[in-house]
């Protein structure tokens, strides 16, 4: 059964207003909880630090905390117009907050801001490489200087698109979609093109690009995932999964990704072949334990993907054979992202502006 993007997100605004109440005999509730009541309105995906801290952004604020912390190391104002939406990126102890309207880089140990660049036109999600930042405005692709925010190169695309997605930092290249139905492989050093793949007929335009062991793998707006030789833009493989793909998640040679078809599916980056699947909703036999719809994009911790949907159920699998592990029902209102921080905790930013810390049932 094919589904609409239309006819899917018709019916986010039910699960999204479904109050989480476990029913009887359900799932059950985190084995522990610890929350921090950040002060913010509203927060985007938080981040793990290389020091275990967890930092979050969100409409007015950024902070960076340790799991089970009462009180943040620190907070502040990022001031940056329209609020930060990103989930924030870290490197050599920096975190690079980024919103449409701009970035600000902070220092890692105490939130002192280092630079700030204003949009030009629009600001897309941003990477790191070392020692650098890319990421788009409006059609442009521009790298900065990680410690100073100078600009080092800018790539212009097609006039009139938006490159909103990351990019995809892999060797001494990165590799971006613009939106504009191509795929581009820029060198990291001066942003020249190493090679261009126009995949403006055969998918419309590329979502998400990500790096595993090598390759590249590519989402795209239509129903393709795309697996790509980086070296010369080659298509290696081409998995269709029947439906739009809203994110898919690279780790230990699998691209795992939810389809609005009813399936998880994990799929070997290195040949296209279904290494497992997961069934989230029977659509012929409708009721019993399908799951909503998912939002949050999927993660992975120590074999583990875990995964969130729109009626704020934690459901956590096996990476080696979609096997269900976890189950647990999140109290209360979630922003619909996740963040695993390992040995069976993940953090949830919430609708309240709090971020919860939450430990998956004994067992899990």
């Amino acid at each position: 059964m094919r589904l609409s993007r239309r006819s899917l997100l018709l019916g986010l605004p039910l699960s999204l207003a479904a109050p989480a109440v476990l029913a009887r005999g359900g799932p059950p509730g985190p084995a522990h909880l610890h929350r921090w009541q950040t002060a913010d309105t509203r927060l985007g995906p938080p981040a793990l630090a290389g020091t275990g801290d967890v930092i979050v952004a969100g409409a007015a604020l950024v902070g960076s905390i340790a799991p089970g912390a009462d009180t943040p190391r620190w907070q502040l104002p990022h001031m940056l117009p329209g609020g930060a939406v990103f989930r924030p990126r870290t490197a050599q102890r920096r975190v690079v907050v980024g919103a449409r309207g701009g970035l600000v880089c902070l220092d890692q140990n105490d939130g002192t801001e280092i630079w700030r660049a204003p949009a030009e036109i629009e600001i897309g999600v941003p990477a790191l490489a070392p020692g650098l930042v890319v990421h788009g405005d409006g059609h442009r692709i521009v790298a900065r200087d990680l410690q100073t925010g100078a600009v080092l190169w800018r790539y212009d695309t097609v006039p009139d698109t938006r490159a909103s997605y990351a990019p995809c930092v892999l060797g001494d290249r990165v590799f971006v979609g613009p939106g504009d139905g191509q795929l581009y492989a820029l060198r990291l050093a001066d942003g020249r093109p190493d090679w261009m793949l126009n995949l403006r007929g055969r998918a419309q335009y590329l979502r998400q690009i990500h790096a595993g062991q090598g390759l590249l793998v590519a989402g795209s707006y239509r129903e393709q995932l795309f697996g790509i030789d980086p070296a010369d833009g080659r298509i290696l493989w081409e998995f269709v999964a029947g439906n739009f793909i809203n994110s898919h998640h690279v780790v230990d040679g699998l691209a795992c990704l939810w389809s609005p078809t009813g399936w998880i599916y994990a799929i070997d980056i290195h040949t296209g072949a279904v290494r497992w699947r997961h069934r989230t909703t029977d659509y012929y036999l409708p009721g019993g334990n399908d799951w909503a719809p998912l939002m949050a994009e999927l993660a992975s911790a120590e074999g583990r993907l875990y995964t969130l949907d729109l009626r704020a159920m934690l459901r956590v699998l096996d990476l080696r054979n979609g096997q269900m592990i976890a189950a647990m029902q999140v109290p209360g209102r979630v922003r619909h992202a996740l963040l695993p921080l390992g040995g069976g905790q993940v953090a949830l930013p919430m609708n309240d502006g709090s971020l919860l810390f939450a430990g998956l049932p004994e067992g899990g």
